[in-house]
This record gives structure tokens, sequence and C-alpha cells, in this order.
């Protein structure tokens, strides 16, 4: 038998992953990554990223784009400032984040409204103390 050399890189540069969505999803929302596919997550749980805003819903079964590491937009669930840790309401909104709840990114402009569009820096920075 020759010899084979396998090259292995677990690396990836990707900010995004392709997955299908397990129900119908709006897009500019936190979502997570379950063995059934994309779905909301519960409010300051853990979020695999955010859905790529462009069309307005991802239906179930449709294949949708995470972003989940660098900078993106993110549809505000309320007020907060540039700078506030960020977590996930039930609506896979931000919103700043409180004690015991995942910080998924951070702020990098303020919201003033609901359903403001915000940039954000995806940042997995775990469970706000």
């Amino acid at each position: 038998m020759a010899n084979r050399t396998i090259e292995y890189n677990p690396v990836s540069e990707s900010l995004v992953i392709a997955a299908k969505a397990a129900a119908d999803i709006k897009s500019g929302v936190a979502v997570a990554l379950t063995k059934d596919g994309v779905k909301l997550p519960a409010a300051g749980k853990i979020a695999t990223g955010i859905a790529i805003p462009g069309d307005e819903t991802i239906h179930e079964g449709d294949s949708l784009t995470i972003q989940i590491k660098g900078q993106g937009m993110w549809t505000a669930g309320g007020t907060f400032d540039a700078g506030d840790p960020l977590a996930t309401d039930a609506e896979g909104l931000c919103k700043k984040a409180t004690t015991g709840q995942y910080i998924l990114a951070i702020a990098l402009g303020s919201a003033t409204a609901k359903g403001d569009l915000v940039r954000v820096a995806v940042v997995h920075a775990g469970y706000s103390a």
C-alpha cells in the first residue's frame, strides 16, 4: 500500500456558516443551531449567531446564513448604548445583557427603539456576572 499524506486543518477563518431553518425565522435575529436545525434561542441563553439580514423571513427548511463572529447587524429589542454587552430576548432581538445571560455580542452603536438595526461585534463572551 502506498504512503498517504492526510492534511487536516480544523481552523476556519469563515465569519459565517450555512444551516437549515427548523422553523420560520426573521432575518437579523439571534439563532441557535440544534440537532433539528436552526431555531430561536431561549431568552438570555446561548445563541450560535445572528441570521444575516436579507429576506424578511426565512421559512422552515430553507437554508440561511448565520454570522458566528466578526462585525454584523442585529435587530434591537429595546434601547441600549454603544459598548453595552448584548444578549438575546425571546424574539431573538438584542438587548443589554443582565446577570446570568449569555453575551453574544457587544454593541458598536446605540439603539433608540425596538426594531433598530444595530452594528455589533459577535464575541461569544460567555455569561454575564
